[in-house]
């Protein structure tokens, strides 16, 4: 009689085991839809934050109207219009490992933490009511302390000025890495000059806090405090992302087109 009741207790166990695995696994299907779609809006959202337009009170759809969506060619001054990024997204690990679709990162450049990137990474241009550039959004992503911070730096039409810088994903820690959230600490990046008059990188995020008074100052950000490797990682990324290998070409162009690219 035990073992029979042993055998019924099991068998039982094991019947609800697979329900549970059928719901859980049909409800994730199910929820990919939406799920695609609440990230292209946090994506977006932030997009429209780092370029200092994110309105609460206007959609998102509404505010990109006049935002154009498309790929750059690492290297290169060539932007090709995309009204559909999602598929980029959604498969960037793919792409970004791929042969095919990706490139081998100089040994000589910052580290990101990845060996290769994508040969086409996604840019939000901006347009005034004249249909000129008024700002450039690029996506950027390295290795922190413990996760890759995935992001958007937006730049003003002379290709060099900084308009602002958002995480939009992150595994930092919350009070020290996970500073690259703070409003105050975001604020500092408005106005920061990313080249040198040569066209070298010259921002940075240095160890400690500015001296406002250096002549340097526009090209610094104050580190984040108790969060070293994080500091680094972001310096690292923002110095990879705008070097000539990736988006630097493009942005120094902006100045050149007249606003007109």
């Amino acid at each position: 009689m035990k073992r029979e009741s042993d055998l019924r207790i099991f068998v039982v166990a094991l019947s609800l085991a697979l329900v549970c695995s059928v719901i859980v696994s049909v409800t994730a299907v199910m929820l990919q839809p939406i799920q695609a779609k609440n990230a292209t809006i946090n994506r977006n959202r932030n997009v429209l934050i780092a370029c200092g337009e994110y309105n609460p009170k206007v959609s998102i759809k509404e505010a990109f109207k006049n935002i154009r969506t498309g790929f750059v060619k690492l290297g290169t001054d060539k932007f090709v219009e995309s009204d559909d990024l999602s598929d980029f997204y959604r498969n960037f690990q793919q792409i970004s490992t791929s042969p095919e679709t990706s490139v081998d990162v100089p040994e000589n450049l910052p580290s990101i933490g990845y060996p290769t990137v994508a040969k086409r990474m996604p840019a939000y241009i901006l347009q005034n009511e004249k249909g000129q550039i008024s700002k450039v959004v690029i996506m950027v992503y390295g290795k922190g302390l413990w996760s890759t911070l995935y992001g958007f730096l937006s730049v003003k039409s002379d290709g060099r000025t900084v308009q602002g810088l958002t995480f939009y994903q992150h595994g930092e820690t919350p009070g020290l890495g996970g500073k690259v959230d703070n409003k105050d600490w975001k604020q500092q990046w408005n106005g920061k000059k990313l080249y040198g008059k040569s066209g070298n990188v010259r921002i940075s995020v240095i160890k400690g806090n500015v001296d406002a008074t250096a002549e340097d100052a526009k090209y610094k950000v104050d580190g984040l405090s108790g969060a070293t490797m994080t500091t680094n990682g972001v310096d690292n990324l923002i110095k990879f992302w705008v070097s000539d290998f990736a988006y630097g070409t493009f942005l120094k162009s902006l100045s050149l087109s007249g606003g007109s690219k």
